[in-house]
């Protein structure tokens, strides 16, 4: 079973980050190719908020971009089986003026064919390309995927992103704050 990778409800506005500084874009994260570069990526939370409560989340909103925590960032580079299916690039926070590091940014290596298309909702973005990229009202999910992954952005629909149950389980086991689980 495949679930999608959601922001949780509970996550604040003002926490989203911007992405303040690097040689990385979110296209070049839409490819599922390994990005080549020693530069720390920054991000910063343009309105003044609770530090404390900030750093209590494990994913953070941002344009695209997905940034975890430093805790959640030694937790998953423990485990080989995700990192086959990602890579962490280097990150800084910036925080009420002040710098945090050991961030990471997931650039997603693997695509999968994961949207059941005869049971979604949805329609093309262009009508003069109706084989061409989709906007989807609704998404149902192939239940029969058999392909041993961790993450992976889906085939049908590149922005949108599963993980597998065991990382959903993973992720529940280690209290993981920031996502829908």
């Amino acid at each position: 079973m495949v679930y999608e990778l959601k922001v949780s409800d509970n996550y604040p506005d003002s926490y989203w980050l911007e992405y303040e500084q690097g040689n990385v874009e979110l296209l070049d994260l839409l490819q599922c190719k390994e990005i080549k570069t020693s530069e720390i990526l920054i991000f910063k939370v343009e309105k003044k908020v609770s530090q404390r409560r900030l750093l209590s989340f494990d994913f953070y909103c941002c344009c695209g971009f997905i940034v975890i925590s430093p805790r959640l960032s030694t937790l998953l580079s423990s485990s080989k089986d995700f990192l086959k299916d990602v890579q962490l690039l280097d990150a800084n926070v910036i925080i009420n003026d002040q710098t945090h590091t050991g961030f990471k940014v997931i650039n997603i290596l693997r695509m999968l064919s994961c949207i059941d298309m005869d049971k979604s909702d949805s329609e093309p973005i262009l009508d003069y390309l109706p084989d061409g990229p989709k906007r989807f009202y609704e998404i149902v999910f192939k239940q029969d995927i058999e392909e041993n992954f961790c993450m992976a952005r889906c085939q049908e629909s590149k922005g949108h992103i599963v993980m597998s149950d065991k990382l959903r389980q993973f992720f529940i086991e280690n209290n993981v704050k920031g996502i829908k689980l």
